[in-house]
């Protein structure tokens, strides 16, 4: 589970609770230890939550009694991967639970500070979510890397340069900078939407990239759409 999901579930389960419970309680019953959950709670009050009682050893957590608690603060990169998160499973694993899921999200990002939800809301309509790839197109994908990927979000979150090596589907290694403007998910494969000053609009796959450095050159972002035009011709994008 990641962090942002473990405190989302964290709030979610001290909002049930009407006695209090203890750290290490807590601690077992989201799978990590004693020192991971104090600042797990610590991250909740300085959001604001009001957690009262003795987090130490021995002592009780619980919440406050109030009906106006704070919502739980995301990060413009928490957000993106909820989303995206959300969006997959319903494309892949549509039950009935799925339609349930669509106003809980909205109610997470809603209940994102409006300065921040407007940051989440401008880069989440950078990405679009495709169906699922064609099969002659997955037979050859590998792993992604997950330090890579991080990468490539800071660069489309804070709209950064990214200096790529790319080995191209001949097997071919390059060098480019570019500027990643969008994100494509089609799953299982992704790619990133740039644009290479040198060659224009182009979609790299996160699995070829074999290296994706930030240069500190600042870009301002565009939809992707208005660029790349195979979105539209080839009906790629899937919004519901």
């Amino acid at each position: 589970m990641k962090r942002s999901e473990r405190l989302f579930a964290l709030v979610s389960f001290l909002r049930r609770r009407r006695t209090g419970v203890t750290v290490q309680e807590l601690a077992e019953r989201f799978g990590v230890d004693a020192r991971t959950m104090h600042r797990d709670l610590a991250t909740l009050r300085d959001q604001g939550l009001p957690l009262v009682g003795e987090p130490g050893r021995g002592g009780g957590v619980r919440l406050a009694e109030r009906d106006d608690l704070p919502p739980l603060g995301l990060s413009v990169g928490e957000a993106l991967s909820l989303w995206i998160s959300y969006r997959l499973a319903r494309l892949l694993d549509p039950t009935p639970v799925g339609s349930d899921l669509a106003p809980v999200v909205d109610k997470v990002l809603a209940g994102v500070p409006s300065a921040r939800r407007g940051a989440i809301e401008r880069v989440l309509a950078r990405v679009v979510i495709g169906a699922p790839a064609a099969a002659h197109l997955v037979r050859d994908a590998g792993p992604i890397d997950p330090a890579l990927y991080r990468a490539i979000e800071r660069g489309f979150t804070r709209a950064e340069g990214i200096h790529l090596r790319y080995r191209d589907g001949s097997g071919r290694v390059s060098e480019r900078d570019v500027e990643p403007h969008g994100l494509l998910v089609s799953s299982p494969l992704w790619y990133v939407l740039a644009i290479d000053p040198a060659k224009g609009p182009r979609a790299f796959r996160l699995d070829r990239i074999l290296s994706a450095t930030l240069t500190g050159t600042v870009f301002t972002p565009i939809d992707p759409r208005d660029r790349f035009d195979e979105i539209r011709e080839w009906n790629l994008e899937i919004r519901a």
